[in-house]
């Protein structure tokens, strides 16, 4: 048979011909991301010249691990993974090769998840996205005009940013954004919070690393151990991207979301060293391996955030969304030995599934944090499926169950896990069954962070107990700012701030300290929020009474470098200082009769609830590049 009569991409419309396939291997074979790893090489050659050969049935999973890495005639794939490991890995460097150093290939060559041959496609031509209008008004938004008294808004908003619109079809390659890394500057009338500020920004960028085997990411473990682990990049990610360092994350959340296995009960590694690999302090084997159950969900909001941040869609590609669904599905399966829809560790003390981020004594059969998680989890793969379809669609049905999930297991939370007694929420059930009436900072945490609090006196109490019980860890208490200036806890976010920020701090080496203080500033104090997908960047000024202003510069959202300046909290300006028209959403702390003028002028304006029933009043204007405008609020 003639090259030719060949077809190599059946679902094609124009046919590769065995040479330009073979063509475009021995360019891949040439690159940087393969000219010095023989085991990928081979292995890429072996299903290569099997596809072309017609022999696709040669391109097995035992055939592989006996001609390509020398595994005995009796090999046992269930018993060793050599070939899904090293198969993930080749996927891996395929995808940087066509978003790098072969982004003008007319061919794709791809290796799709679930077999081992090989396709070769026409790569797309891109499309031009066009700027959305801006965001109508929803049934969870009531758009109004402010003359007289403050109206209350319609419906729970806390959650509102995953209600953002997405489209996870195709995701094509990531977009590569050519902004500078670190560029973004503070100042302000309080000199402690710009030297807080620049230390923290200063020391975040010292954890940033290119060019090693694993590509770009940033480290978690202060250079001990040079790797990352699931719960700190989960943290790290908000204020990464404010450093322009949202590929870095993309690279290092694809990894943790390729990384799960049935072997392991659909955990993923707890941490990837630079070399690509489990770390060999959190992993021996698939049997004996360190894993806090919180992550799977805590990794899925924060992809998702990053997805609101950049737009980018190949957080909706196969490995992400393989992550997505197995985590609701199969993950949760997994973990809920009783059936009762909550997960929880085994009986026996191991660490592999540990039902907590809270590592120590007493051991949790479950956690407060892993209800938390879970439920959030839940909410945000609604949100993901719920764009996926049209209305009465398959993904539309899951978007309407995971979140009638995500409420009844609110409800039970509350219901069930409420302490009358101390006015707090329990930590943990212990291993008898039992309910643990301790404080556990961990726990409380992430009952705010995740949402699950029911809004009022409970949230309120827990919000008290983070202000007067200090964490026994660091880390724990590296969360509480950005918390804090959420729930409109702003003189006590900006005291614990300038403490943890502060570069005799006895922890401001650790790497979670430094870049959870970039984002305490950046999402807390300054209220950025982005929503790319719909081309809006909200603003809120949540500035304590000492502190007169503060100018943000050069923060890097959507495709777009914004300046953002608060003079107290009813006065913003909001600078496109790069990028295309974008629309900005002014939001202010609501007040009875208040007005926002743009530039001068009233405009129309909505009311919103927040975290914990917090009313906000908000305008939208669009800013054009280099344009600033003004809001205030009065």
């Amino acid at each position: 048979m003639s090259e030719r009569a060949i077809k190599v991409n059946p679902e094609a419309e124009s046919y590769p011909t065995d040479h330009e396939c073979r063509a475009l291997v021995e360019r891949i074979l040439a690159s940087a991301e393969f000219n010095r790893t023989k085991r990928l090489r081979d292995f890429l050659v072996y299903v290569v010249e099997h596809k072309l050969a017609g022999e696709s049935q040669q391109v097995s999973e035992v055939y592989i691990g006996q001609r390509v890495f020398g595994r005995p005639p009796n090999y046992n794939p269930g018993e060793d993974s050599i070939v899904r490991t090293e198969a993930r890995n080749l996927r891996q460097r395929l995808e940087r090769y066509f978003a790098g150093e072969g982004i003008d290939e007319r061919l794709i060559l791809e290796i799709p998840r679930g077999g081992y041959v090989p396709v070769f496609r026409p790569r797309p031509a891109p499309a031009k996205e066009p700027i959305p209008p801006p965001p109508p008004a929803t049934r969870r938004t009531m758009w109004i005009w402010l003359g007289g008294a403050l109206t209350a808004a319609a419906g729970l908003t806390f959650l509102w940013r995953l209600q953002a619109t997405i489209d996870p079809g195709d995701p094509g390659p990531a977009r590569p954004l050519s902004r500078q890394v670190g560029a973004l500057q503070l100042d302000s009338s309080d000199p402690r919070l710009v030297r807080a500020f620049a230390s923290a920004r200063q020391r975040a960028l010292g954890y940033v690393y290119t060019g090693d085997a694993i590509g770009d990411w940033y480290d978690s473990t202060a250079g001990n151990r040079y790797a990352f682990c699931m719960r700190d990049a989960s943290h790290q990610s908000t204020g990464a991207a404010l450093l322009g360092l949202t590929g870095h994350t993309r690279n290092m959340f694809r990894r943790f979301a390729g990384s799960i296995a049935r072997t392991r009960d659909w955990c993923g590694f707890w941490e990837i060293n630079k070399d690509g690999f489990p770390a060999p302090a959190d992993y021996r084997s698939d049997q004996d391996f360190w894993y806090c159950l919180p992550a799977n969900f805590d990794l899925m909001q924060a992809a998702y955030r990053q997805f609101l941040w950049t737009n980018d869609r190949s957080y909706f590609d196969a490995t992400f969304s393989d992550f997505y669904d197995r985590t609701v599905t199969s993950y949760v399966e997994a973990w809920d030995r009783d059936g009762d829809g909550i997960m929880e560790s085994r009986p026996a003390p191991r660490y592999r599934g540990i039902a907590s981020y809270y590592q120590e004594e007493p051991r949790p059969l479950v956690g407060a944090d892993l209800v938390a998680a879970q439920y959030r989890g839940y909410l945000v793969y609604a949100a993901i499926q719920e764009r996926k379809g049209a209305k009465g669609s398959l993904s539309q049905k899951l978007a309407g169950q995971y979140r009638s999930k995500a409420e009844a297991l609110r409800a039970r939370f509350n219901a069930e896990w409420w302490n009358p007694l101390q006015n707090r929420y329990y930590a943990s059930i212990l291993p008898d069954g039992k309910y643990f009436d301790g404080y556990i900072a961990d726990a409380n945490v992430f009952t705010l962070r995740f949402g699950i609090a029911e809004p009022g006196a409970k949230t309120e109490a827990a919000l008290d107990a983070l202000e007067k019980i200090r964490p026994a860890f660091d880390q724990t208490l590296s969360y509480i700012p950005e918390l804090l200036f959420e729930y409109g806890r702003n003189e006590s976010a900006h005291r614990l701030f300038l403490e943890l920020a502060d570069p005799d701090f006895q922890s401001a080496v650790m790497p979670e300290i430094v870049f959870a203080a970039v984002a305490a500033v950046g999402t807390g104090l300054m209220g950025l929020s982005p929503d790319a997908p719909n081309a809006t960047v909200e603003t809120q000024p949540r500035l304590p009474e000492e502190v007169a202003w503060v100018r943000l510069s050069r923060a890097p959202v959507l495709d777009n470098e914004v300046a953002v300046y608060h003079r107290g909290v009813t006065e913003t300006t909001f600078t496109n200082q790069s990028g295309p028209l974008v629309y900005w959403k002014a939001s202010f702390p609501a007040k009875a009769g208040g007005q926002i003028f743009v530039d001068g002028e009233p405009v129309p304006s909505a009311v919103e609830e927040r975290a914990n029933r917090q009313a906000v009043v908000s305008a939208v204007a669009p800013v054009k590049p280099g344009q600033a405008r003004t809001a205030q609020y009065r």
